[in-house]
């Protein structure tokens, strides 16, 4: 366990010197390019998505503006016919034979949703549909006749209604006559507008469209139960801070955030004061970015780890050979110094008989030429008996030295015995 724990340690040492600072140099540079692309991606969505809310807020309003301006121009020019008749001194019936043409007209040419010219002509009410109002109908009291009388332009864009029969959003168009009390006016849909709204929220991620009278009641919305809302009483909810914003503080292009997620909001000013508005959410749009970003992270750490795991595979194989090739090494100069030894004198390190006689063999046989010394200390048992076994040990000793001093390292030394 002791081996396994010292080869694991070696083995971590030598990866975090190696291994390690490359996978973290690839993990960084890896990480830098992936941020980059992550951000010019994340620049591109947001102006994707921002082209995508000015361009919801420009169709809405050229459809809009294409639609009311048509409406405001015939309102217009019936109105000049009704002057010129008021200043030739037609009577009502006149007039009302009048509007009740052009009324056909208009709705068998171009506008069938509209309920027909009406309005408040030299002190009479007629009506071009051939409506006739109840005895409790005051004309000068409904609010096309006060706003128009009280507006200081000559057409006036009337607040729009929610018409309970039909569930249309309707909205008037009038104009002040010229002597200052007569009221020419016209109910139009809305519901092209309320159409192309729709539309081009559906084909937005995340977006949301609708259109703001000037005072904040909602005249076309993409979700149809909007329609009427006055969001300028409310304040907690995301289009009431929108539209405070917009009547409010003036602000036409901001950022909304809030628990339903994060707008990009973009608005255009219409005729008569009206807005139209384009709500996008963000979070929709970076949602894939931030869960592409995530999945490649993860891919990057496995990448990674598994970069790390290999080398340490590799330099785990790498300690196991070296431990391999040190251990043969150790093993082979064991076996020289075994050999060796057995081969040596243990004294006096000269070649012992066995081997002296073998490698003298081996000479002959190959052919070499020399000469062979056979040398005797003398009188050598006298030291013994005189001197002790030590002293002739250390005499043997100095006899070897002086042999391998004398003799070269390729000839032969040996002790006989």
């Amino acid at each position: 366990m002791s081996d396994r724990f010292e080869r694991f340690r070696n083995t971590v040492r030598l990866v975090r010197a190696r291994s390690v600072v490359l996978a973290l140099a690839a993990l960084f540079i890896t990480a830098g390019i992936a941020t980059y692309v992550g951000v010019q991606i994340h620049a591109m969505t947001k102006e994707t998505m921002r082209l995508s809310g000015e361009l919801n807020v420009k169709a809405a309003t050229i459809e809009y503006n294409r639609y009311l301006l048509t409406r405001m121009d015939v309102v217009g020019m019936v109105g000049n016919t009704v002057e010129d008749l008021l200043e030739s001194g037609a009577d009502a019936d006149t007039i009302e034979k009048y509007l009740m043409d052009e009324t056909d007209n208009i709705v068998s040419t171009f506008d069938p949703t509209t309920t027909g010219l009406y309005g408040w002509i030299n002190g009479e009410y007629v009506d071009g549909s051939g409506w006739v109002p109840d005895d409790d109908y005051v004309a000068t009291e409904r609010p096309w006749y006060t706003k128009t009388v009280g507006s200081k332009t000559k057409i006036t864009l009337v607040d729009p209604y929610l018409d309970a029969q039909t569930e249309s959003i309707m909205m008037t168009v009038a104009m002040l006559l010229d002597d200052g009390q007569s009221v020419l006016a016209m109910d139009v849909s809305l519901d092209p507008v309320q159409r192309i709204i729709e539309q081009e929220s559906e084909t937005t991620k995340g977006g949301q469209s609708f259109l703001l009278d000037a005072e904040g009641v909602v005249v076309a919305h993409s979700d149809f139960s909007q329609l009427g809302r006055n969001y300028l009483e409310e304040t907690d909810t995301l289009c009431g801070i929108v539209a405070h914003k917009l009547f409010d503080e003036g602000q036409m292009q901001f950022e909304v955030e809030t628990p339903e997620g994060d707008f990009s909001v973009y608005t255009d000013k219409l005729e008569g004061g009206w807005y139209s508005v384009s709500l996008i959410n963000g979070n929709v749009w970076h949602r894939p970015l931030h869960r592409a970003m995530l999945a490649f992270a993860i891919i990057i750490a496995i990448v990674v780890f598994s970069i790390i795991a290999v080398f340490f595979r590799l330099t785990a194989k790498s300690i196991a050979l070296q431990e391999l090739h040190t251990k043969v090494d150790r093993e082979e100069k064991r076996g020289k110094e075994l050999k060796a030894l057995s081969e040596t004198d243990r004294m006096t390190g000269l070649n012992d008989r066995v081997s002296g006689e073998r490698k003298v063999t081996e000479l002959l046989e190959s052919g070499s030429a020399g000469m062979f010394l056979e040398l005797d200390i003398d009188h050598f048992k006298k030291i013994n008996d005189t001197f002790g076994h030590q002293a002739g040990d250390r005499v043997i000793l100095a006899a070897a030295d002086a042999l391998r001093g004398t003799f070269r390292t390729n000839d032969v030394t040996m002790r006989l015995g």
